[in-house]
């Protein structure tokens, strides 16, 4: 076999010379690749192996990441926010309340900007707002306390979160029994990390419900630190007029999260898609 510059020399001179011209400049056309093709064939090809790399999913049973350590923090300062408000400590309580405010809305965004939703997530939240809603009312409600709070505006919060409350064991008893067959054992019901049934899809109405209550329950502290800073100095005319339209302000709250309380009870009973059973 003739090696390819004889190839070429035997070629030249069985040709004519335009012939040989023509065939040779054919072949170096097809030899030569651009190098923008070139560049198009390697950005494929890159684009294919990176696309065969295995990316790690994330760990949708996670406990702690970020989302999950300010929802444990918002309920490690729940019971001290109830002490310091029965205590009359309002500076610290003030500021626990809204620090818990605040990490509320925060885990929730990172936890859908990050991508770090997980189901002890959905679980701890909502569990962390109730904790917060449940001890700050009967703080600023009990007569041992302030009792700022009417009790009938008490009553329709504590009374629509007990009623949650009650569902959401019966919600997890049927969705347990259902995704695990078998009797339902007493560890496994409370281990929602290895054993997660369903998670409660909360409707728009109940997230501005929610917001509702830390605004009136913050004002009823902001409220009760007003009063205490200005009983220590001399009181005049304009103290009295500042507070009495405090107190305004914080009676139309209460009359706005109790109608959204009840609106949002109802929501949950008549949503159909309210609970979503895990795969």
């Amino acid at each position: 076999m003739l090696p390819i510059c004889s190839r070429s020399t035997l070629l030249l001179r069985t040709i004519p010379n335009r012939t040989s011209y023509n065939v040779l400049s054919g072949l170096t056309r097809r030899i030569q690749v651009k190098p923008q093709l070139q560049y198009h064939i390697l950005n494929a090809n890159t684009r294919r192996d990176l696309a065969t790399v295995p990316t790690k999913p994330p760990n949708k049973n996670a406990l702690l990441n970020i989302p999950n350590i300010l929802t444990l923090s918002r309920i490690a300062c729940t019971p001290f926010i109830g002490l310091f408000i029965i205590t009359n400590n309002l500076t610290p309580a003030l500021g626990l309340f809204a620090f818990s405010s605040i990490t509320d809305f925060m885990d929730g965004y990172i936890a859908r900007r990050y991508g770090l939703k997980t189901v002890a997530g959905t679980i701890l939240d909502p569990i962390a707002d109730k904790l917060l809603m449940i001890t700050t009312t009967l703080a600023l409600s009990v007569p041992s306390g302030p009792q700022i709070i009417p009790v009938s505006i008490a009553g329709i919060i504590l009374g629509r979160d007990f009623l949650l409350a009650i569902s959401a064991l019966f919600v997890r008893y049927s969705t347990l029994k259902l995704k695990y067959p078998g009797p339902v054992k007493w560890n496994s019901y409370w281990d929602f990390i290895r054993f997660p049934s369903a998670e409660v899809e909360p409707s728009q109405l109940s997230k501005w419900n929610t917001f509702f209550q830390m605004i009136y329950l913050g004002t009823g502290v902001l409220l009760l630190l007003y009063e205490k800073q200005a009983s220590d100095e001399e009181t005049d005319e304009t103290f009295e007029k500042r507070k009495e339209l405090f107190q305004k302000i914080f009676s139309y709250l209460g009359y706005i999260t109790a109608t959204t309380t009840i609106m949002s009870g109802a929501s949950y009973a008549l949503k159909r898609n309210a609970v979503k059973l895990l795969k």
